[in-house]
């Protein structure tokens, strides 16, 4: 008798433990759903056509530095992740211009519609407030917003057949805000297109100072300040300063 009640008792206990096991079976869910931004690829900054990591995703590496999209895809991001070591520079504009947002690595954001037309990856949070590093070597670069941000106007110099310049003449859509010398000459800018012309001084109430050519030195870059941004219309390049009109 004794060995048949602790038989009984200890199927008891086997079925009590079968039934908790099974219990638990059923509260389990079939699949978890993945993390937001769970799928962005290492080394990868992920931009998303939908919130929190959601609809189309967009890949960049540290080496794919995008000034503008493609037309169908140009401010269609709503959220990004940024899975590299560098940090992320998001653009409202193309050319790295208009509002400009970062995202520090391993960070993720979220946007408005519209709100994102460019990008780049770079080593320090600093150098997403510039783009002067698009000039290439041995030209001046125009840019339509100040620190090199914005549309970027390559010079490709020339010699003016009328006043035998050695420089370029452009319209009032240029409407430079900063400039890159990057050539070994000095660079004379000018607000008429036959390289002359000055500027008054707003300070001067007389209206008689005024300023002559604006000059870049070679190797500089600078944000134009007021009251010659905006307005060059043609610029020189020279040896010397004493050369400008």
């Amino acid at each position: 008798m004794t060995d048949l009640r602790i038989d009984i008792r200890r199927g008891a206990l086997i079925t009590a433990a079968l039934a908790l096991l099974c219990s638990l079976f059923l509260v389990l869910p079939a699949s978890a759903d993945p993390a937001p931004f769970d799928d962005c690829p290492p080394a990868t900054l992920c931009l998303y056509s939908g919130a929190d990591g959601a609809g189309e995703r967009q890949d960049f590496t540290d080496r794919e530095v995008r000034e503008s999209y493609e037309p169908a895809r140009d401010g269609t991001t709503l959220s990004a992740k940024n899975n590299t070591a560098l940090w992320a520079c998001v653009y409202g504009d193309p050319g790295f211009g208009g509002l400009l947002e970062t995202v520090k690595p391993g960070a993720e954001d979220a946007y408005a519609a519209g709100a994102v037309s460019s990008h780049k990856l770079v080593p320090s949070r600093a150098l997403c407030f510039t783009g002067y590093e698009r000039c290439p070597d041995n030209r001046v670069c125009t840019f339509a917003e100040p620190n090199g941000r914005g549309a970027m106007t390559v010079h490709l110099p020339a010699t003016d057949a009328t006043t035998k310049n050695y420089g370029n003449s452009y319209g009032a859509a240029a409407a430079p805000r900063s400039t890159w010398n990057r050539t070994k000459k000095h660079v004379c800018f000018y607000p008429e297109p036959a390289f002359t012309g000055s500027w008054a001084d707003p300070a001067d109430t007389s209206g008689q100072k005024r300023f002559g050519a604006y000059v870049v030195l070679r190797g500089d870059s600078t944000t134009v300040p007021a009251p010659f941004a905006g307005t060059f219309r043609s610029h020189e390049l020279v040896n010397g300063t004493a050369e400008c009109q």
